[in-house]
């Protein structure tokens, strides 16, 4: 019987830890540029951030924008990154879903 009520305590104390705390809106640039510099090696000065704002759809952030690649001569590939998760998305990994992304999220 002893050995039962530790168990439950035990579980209650691991319930109750508290968590990563949730990103505020000042910190969303700097996780959006670090979760697209995990993608692609370029310094942060290359990473531009065209809207930034609470998701319509989730809790949370979107963050739109595009990376600047000398090497392709156009304007850069796109990304969407949703925040908290980090989760990135380039023009590399599918421009139709990007185009998704951007859509669904007014980023345009």
């Amino acid at each position: 019987m002893p050995l039962k009520h530790l168990v439950v305590a035990g579980s209650v104390l691991l319930a109750a830890a508290p968590g990563e705390a949730l990103p505020t809106m000042a910190d969303v640039p700097a996780l959006a540029k670090a979760a697209v510099e995990r993608r692609v090696e370029v310094p942060a000065s290359a990473i531009h951030i065209l809207a930034a704002k609470p998701s319509e759809r989730m809790p949370g952030f979107v963050v739109c924008g595009r990376v600047d690649t000398p090497s392709t001569g156009d304007d850069g590939q796109r990304f969407f990154v949703i925040i908290p998760g980090n989760f990135a998305v380039l023009d590399q990994d599918g421009r139709s879903l990007v185009d998704s992304y951007w859509s669904a999220n007014h980023c345009e």
